[in-house]
């Protein structure tokens, strides 16, 4: 069993993979600037017509759900009379049809068209075939009855499908308490795929393709659905402004017996439709591996497996060529982020302090600094402002002052001349007007919930005077940035990143990426900013100091990503600067520990 495992943890990753997350790297440099004027308009400009809607709904035995998902319906921000709500019950045995057949009295005399569909239970996306081929609204939502509605959610969706380009076909929002934990590109949101769980269709896409495939039951029929749109030339984006609670888990963990099955089959079905012949010549050995792993459903497996037998010759003929790589990993799909049940909460009655983002620049880095300002424009947390600090001029500033004119964001720029990085970091730090800072590096990249949670740990945290996630490093050749491109060779998710709390341990080794940790501002006051005479290793030296005798929160959730060089030499002599400055940030540990606030560089 155990060498079995092992055998498919060896050769579990497919070689698409890098090239699906350089397929979205070369689309985020050569779409920076049409990102950023795309975040413009959702920003800064008017709001269009709202278009109709055609919203389906798959219910089997879901009784439980529907007074909630209904009351979120009806408490949405857009106009009822523009919403076509299909309910389509998958042959449900409870009181399920009963209690849809009273929604609808209540959604029809609110404004809205709705009915019930009786249909055999043919799985999720047959259901949806059914419920979305009566419709002629340009857009279309497919939703789980199992969530509720954030009240602004729909508006948000629809205006960012209005201001987007046309090659994009779907809009996925957000989940929560638990995000899905897929990895999306943080600058333009694009996704190798969506989650149907909630999600919005572009119609003439959707009905270009063919719909769902209904060979797949329950699980995987979004990724199959996702990757025959990406082949027929579609773009897919993830929207985490938008936002519904679904009710998806009962507790953090939990495994369905469904799930196991249903994603088993869905992902053995889809590497022999998407997967390049390695993909394929290892689904024996993951048939084999899951069956061992899965002792108490290994009868539904089989009989998962015998249909598998039956549709593969079809699989295999609807293999198509094409330039776009579809990524497996194991069972799953795409890259996977840490801490999926780490649990996101709506906004509610607290504080809302403001938070000051600081970016140290400098010129030639344009390309970079675009794509940190569209992150920190993304964050789902709204008071935020932007300090941007060029250091050895102003060759930024225009573009920096343009974005902030046309958003209406506080962006605020400051040229310098070459003064260094900690001075450049401290002049940031003294610009700034917020409760909380947080130090964004060009380079480094935000995905969206990054500020919101780590607000959200401090203030479930009184005590805390800092909080830190764990953060993705990217292994970046940047040899041809001067032409607008790079390229990642690798995504790696370092364990030292992913720790508790504990001065003893900070103090042996930095566990903290520098955009990772926000922290409160009065301890730039009280025990000052970085050593302005240090140019490695400054954040590990601020991290202590602002540490000695305060708790931070940990939140075990990647929700940053930072560079290092794929160039070995580079890397040696990253590596050989960190070596040369280690001995000088623990002495001064020390000293510190014994001064206490008599040490306050850069204050």
């Amino acid at each position: 069993m155990t060498r079995l495992r092992s055998v498919g943890e060896l050769l579990r990753y497919s070689p698409a993979n890098s090239r699906m997350m350089n397929e979205i790297v070369d689309y985020r440099c050569a779409h920076t600037e049409e990102t950023l004027a795309r975040l413009v308009r959702q920003v800064g400009a008017a709001q269009q017509a709202l278009p109709p809607i055609d919203v389906s709904v798959v219910t089997y035995n879901s009784q439980r759900w529907i007074s909630a998902f209904v009351e979120s319906l009806l408490a949405l921000r857009y106009p009822a009379a523009l919403l076509t709500v299909r309910f389509v019950d998958n042959s449900s045995s409870d009181e399920t049809v009963a209690r849809l057949k009273l929604a609808v009295t209540r959604l029809r005399a609110a404004g809205m068209a709705a009915d019930v569909i009786l249909h055999p239970n043919k799985g999720f996306g047959a259901g949806h075939n059914a419920g979305l081929a009566g419709g002629t609204s340009p857009f279309c939502l497919v939703t789980n009855i199992d969530l509720e509605f954030e009240p602004d959610a729909l508006a948000l969706i629809v205006g960012s499908a209005q201001h987007d380009d046309a090659r994009v076909a779907a809009w996925e929002l957000r989940q929560r308490p638990f995000e899905h934990p897929k990895y999306y590109d943080p600058v333009t949101g694009l996704t190798a795929w969506n989650s149907h769980a909630c999600v919005l269709l572009r119609r003439s896409a959707f009905q270009s393709v063919g719909g769902y495939d209904e060979t797949i039951f329950m699980y995987g029929e979004d990724v199959e659905l996702s990757y025959r749109l990406r082949r027929a030339g579609h773009l897919l984006r993830y929207c985490p402004q938008a936002a519904v609670q679904h009710h998806t888990y009962e507790k953090a963990g939990q495994i369905k017996p469904l799930q196991v099955t249903g994603s088993a089959f869905g992902n053995l079905y889809l590497r022999m439709k998407y997967g390049c012949w390695f993909d394929i010549a290892q689904i024996p050995l993951l048939a084999m591996a899951r069956f061992v792993a899965s002792s108490g459903c290994r009868r539904q497996l089989a009989a998962e497996y015998l249909r598998l037998l039956r549709v593969a010759p079809r699989a295999l003929a609807a293999r198509r060529a094409t330039p776009v790589s579809f990524p497996f990993r194991a069972l799953d799909y795409e890259l996977s982020r840490v801490g999926s049940f780490v649990q996101s909460r709506a906004e509610g009655n607290e504080a809302t302090p403001i938070v000051s983002v600081i970016t140290r620049t400098f010129r030639g880095r344009g390309l970079y600094l675009q794509q940190a300002l569209a992150t920190v424009l993304q964050q789902t947390y709204a008071p935020i402002e932007h300090i941007v600090v060029e250091d050895g001029g102003d060759s930024l500033g225009r573009m920096v002052e343009e974005l902030a004119a046309q958003t209406g964001r506080r962006i605020l720029f400051l040229g310098l001349p070459k003064v260094g990085r900690s001075a450049a970091g401290n002049a940031g730090l003294k610009a700034a007007q917020g409760r909380y800072c947080l130090f964004l590096d060009d380079d480094d990249l935000l995905f969206a919930e990054h500020v919101e949670t780590l607000v959200q740990a401090l203030q479930d945290d009184p005590e805390a005077v800092a909080a830190y996630t764990p953060a993705m490093e990217v292994m970046t050749d940047a040899s041809r940035i001067g032409e607008g491109r790079y390229a990642e060779v690798s995504h790696v998710m370092s364990r030292s990143l992913c720790c508790d709390f504990d001065y003893g341990l900070l103090k042996s080794r930095n566990c903290m990426a520098i955009q990772s940790v926000l922290f409160e501002r009065r301890l730039f006051a009280e025990r000052g900013g970085f050593d302005e005479k240090m140019d490695a290793l400054e954040d590990w030296d601020l991290w202590l100091r602002y540490a000695w005798g305060h708790r931070f929160s940990y939140v075990p959730k990647v929700t940053s990503i930072f560079r290092t060089p794929a160039d070995s030499q580079k890397r040696l002599d990253r590596q050989q600067a960190l070596d040369r400055a280690y001995p000088f940030v623990v002495e001064r540990a020390r000293q510190f520990e014994r001064g206490g606030s008599a040490i306050r560089p850069g204050a």
